[in-house]
């Protein structure tokens, strides 16, 4: 049998199926991988003993129960994004100032993945409050490209993507409020969704209020994908609107793709200029879907200085809204900077800036109608260095770098259509690069359907490294 770290979830529940090895068996190895050899700083915090304990409940419950009757990925090995309040673990949210907080809690998409049967091995890296599109956080090592120690992982799902990256865990949970799950799996080189807006419930403690932030799945194949995303969305929340569902979005990724519409769009909203490299990896995207007989047009994205600037107002909103119990000035600069700013801003000047990113969007969103897909770069470079983005000295500086890296990932949180982030693209180095597609609002169905015909027409799974 392949090594117990190279198999995808989906080919673990088949490994168990067959009885070829178990719960117990899977999360003692992929520990000693984390406890052994965590370089790319994907874990804050580690759970062995609850790992070891929900491992061996589910290797009893499946020699005892009919696999039929269980959870499609039932028994195997996950994270959870050190921002979801977790009950009995430390939960630090990125921060100095929450560095020993262990909630009694667990937020909704904890108790989602628990009952699905997964097992989560920890707590995976985030930059302080997810505030950022890098991963390096004063109360854990920086998280990092498993394909080059000396880049990012980018954020704020750096730890996640890293964790899945390195093959800690085939699948992690992430979140995405401008661009972090995509980013980060741009930067590891696996799949990142951001799903569609209320698709998968936020729970009384998740939603941000503007709709911006969505829980999503990252993975190394789009059907594992596929399943992950069928399990965050598997139940229904209060008082939000839910896009269609289908009964399975893995199935989905094996239905016909009809003949689609596919726009290129080169460029960068943000106005950050986009690195050759990276605007070749969105090319082969689209030459690849023209291949299989869609029809595909090419379209600049047009710098919009409006959206990037009320966006931001928007993020520096949700810095601002964090409860800080404790001295501030023990804040990275960049939160301290970004909550000084909500502060500045009234009521009326958020307001303002919600209303014409919506504007903005709803532009975005008439200018591609006739597209069922849009392909654009996930983020303007490749991986940046470790470092390279952080500037305490001048976080006004820091925050209009964050931008232009992050490009046209601010797209997918102001619509609140899905967004999938595919590694298509490589550096002759064998640096990752994303490649990002966007479908319409409830058609996660189709986005999984298509990433699964460019993932058989490209595949990536032969560049994950031991």
């Amino acid at each position: 049998m392949t090594e117990i770290h190279h198999l995808t979830a989906l080919e673990l529940v088949a490994a168990y199926e067959r009885g070829e090895t178990a719960p117990t068996e899977v999360v003692d190895h992929l520990l000693a991988r984390v406890e052994t050899g965590d370089r790319v700083g994907a874990f804050t915090t580690v759970s062995a003993a609850r790992a070891r304990a929900a491992a061996a409940a589910a290797e009893r419950t499946l020699r005892s129960t009919a696999r039929a009757e269980l959870p499609r990925l039932y028994g195997v090995p996950t994270a959870i994004k050190d921002l979801e309040a977790t009950a009995g673990i430390r939960t630090t949210m990125g921060s100095a100032l929450y560095r020993d907080w262990v909630p009694d809690y667990n937020d909704e998409i904890v108790d989602i993945i628990n009952e699905a049967g997964l097992i989560s091995l920890g707590k995976t890296t985030v930059p302080e409050f997810g505030a950022g599109c890098y991963t390096e956080p004063e109360v854990a090592a920086p998280a990092r490209s498993p394909f080059d120690l000396t880049r990012s992982a980018a954020g704020s799902s750096g730890g996640a993507a890293a964790a899945v990256g390195a093959l800690f865990v085939p699948i992690a949970q992430g979140s995405d409020s401008a661009g972090s799950l995509r980013s980060p799996a741009s930067a590891c080189g696996v799949v990142g969704l951001k799903p569609s807006r209320g698709l998968v419930t936020a729970g009384p403690n998740g939603s941000d209020g503007m709709g911006l932030s969505v829980r999503g799945p990252l993975a190394r194949s789009v059907r594992d994908t596929a399943a992950f995303l069928d399990v965050l969305a598997s139940r229904t929340g209060v008082g939000t609107v839910h896009p269609p569902r289908v009964d399975s979005y893995e199935r989905a990724c094996d239905a016909p793709v009809p003949r689609l519409r596919v726009a290129l769009a080169q460029g960068s909203i943000s106005g950050g200029p986009v690195d050759p490299q990276v605007a070749e990896a969105a090319e082969l995207a689209a030459k690849t879907l023209a291949g299989l007989g869609h029809e595909v047009f090419a379209r600049e994205q047009a710098v919009d200085e409006a959206f990037a600037e009320n966006f931001t107002t928007m993020f520096s909103a949700l810095a601002g809204a964090k409860p800080v119990d404790g001295d501030e000035s023990a804040l990275r600069p960049i939160v301290r900077y970004l909550r000084e700013g909500s502060r500045r801003r009234t009521a009326g000047d958020l307001a303002a800036s919600i209303g014409i990113v919506q504007a903005r969007a709803r532009a975005w969103t008439l200018e591609y109608a006739d597209a069922d897909i849009v392909i654009t770069p996930t983020v303007t470079t490749p991986p940046t260095f470790v470092g390279q983005l952080r500037d305490d000295a001048d976080p006004a500086a820091e925050l209009a770098a964050m931008a232009a890296f992050t490009g046209n990932t601010v797209i997918g949180n102001a619509t609140g259509f899905p967004a999938i982030s595919l590694p298509l693209g490589w550096t002759a180095e064998g640096l990752p690069l994303g490649v990002s597609l966007t479908a319409g609002w409830g058609r996660d169905d189709l986005l999984l359907a298509v990433s699964a015909t460019l993932e058989e027409a490209l595949p990536w799974a032969h560049r994950y490294r031991d």
